[in-house]
Order: C-alpha cells, then structure tokens, then sequence
C-alpha cells in the first residue's frame, strides 16, 4: 500500500466530509416576498383572479371606464374628434386598459414591470392625461374587481390589489416629481 504525501487527508471519508453534509439553506421566517414585493400567496391569488377576470376583462373594463369618465367628466372629451364622442376608440381603450393590469400581473421581472408602467405614463402624458387620473382609473379598477369578486375575495387578495395600485401611485408621484423638478431646473 501507497501512502501519499498528504498523508490521510484524501482519503474517500475526509474527502466526503468536504461535500457531505451541505449546509442547510438560511431559514426565512415570514411571508417570502419576490423581486416584485408581493408575497408569494398575494401573486397566487392575484393570478388566479385574473384567470378569472379574462373572459370578462370588456365588459368590467367598459363599466370601470365609463363609471370613472362620468365622474373625471373632462376626460370624455380625450375619445372625441371635436363633434362626437368616438366610441370604438373608448371601448378599445378600455379593454387594453383591463389587458394591461392583466400583463401587470403576469409579470415577473422587476425591470419590466417599471418599464411597462413608465410607458404607460409617457404615452398618457403625450395626450395630457395627468398621472393622478391613471393612478385613479387603477383604484376605481381595483374596487370594481373586489365587489366582483367578493364571493370569491380573500385578505391576500386584497392585499395583493392594494400592493398593485400602491406601486402605480408610488411610480406615478415620483414621475411627477421628477418632471416638475425638470422643469424647476430649467428655470
């Protein structure tokens, strides 16, 4: 029998005691939380109302939308051609508008969700549509949904919501801070 240099050091058992046992991983107490700041059991419940809510995202998109412009009523004027109210643009919008909050909460990456929402918020500045309205349209969209869903609604779908109109106002505030900052610079 050999005997190498180092002597029992690579023996097959120290060898194993190197590998085996592996660490146990760090143990979080608590609701895990993804990159997005919604618990695990909030994106579950959220998903699993959109699946829901997809079939019928027209129909709850054009009650919200036009239950919201009766109260915003200077918004109406943005879907008209100067004479008449044009209605295909309203009704497209305000599914695309349900669509979108859907797409929001399919969405997994931290980066694009920022980025779907600053685009929104751009595309809507375009059309000089305050911020606070399309944080406004959200909320009314998110009560609608719960009084829908209320046999259905769960706590953590409701703070599921919540967290979802939270990071829209909260992007929206400090978009419009950031342009009037801007805008204060320039001066």
């Amino acid at each position: 029998k050999m005997k190498s240099s180092n002597g029992s050091r690579n023996s097959p058992l120290n060898v194993a005691g190197l590998i085996y046992p592996k660490p146990l991983p760090e143990i979080k107490l608590g609701p895990v939380i993804n990159d997005l700041g919604f618990t695990l059991s909030e994106t579950l419940a959220l998903r699993q109302a959109w699946n829901i809510i997809r079939p019928f995202s027209r129909r709850y998109g054009e009650d919200v939308f036009y239950k919201f412009l009766n109260k915003e009523f200077w918004a109406i004027k943005k879907f008209g051609n100067g004479k008449e109210l044009d209605l295909k643009t309203l009704h497209r919008h305000a599914l695309k508008f349900v669509r979108f909050i859907g797409v929001l909460i399919e969405e997994q990456d931290p980066i694009m969700f920022q980025l779907m929402i600053s685009d929104n918020n751009a595309t809507h500045s375009r059309c000089k549509v305050p911020s606070m309205y399309i944080a406004k349209l959200a909320k009314a969209l998110v009560d609608y949904l719960l009084n829908v869903l209320q046999m259905v609604s769960s706590p953590t779908l409701e703070q599921g919501f919540g967290k979802l109109v939270e990071k829209f106002q909260a992007y929206q505030d400090d978009h419009t801070r950031a342009s009037a900052y801007a805008r204060l610079s320039r001066i």
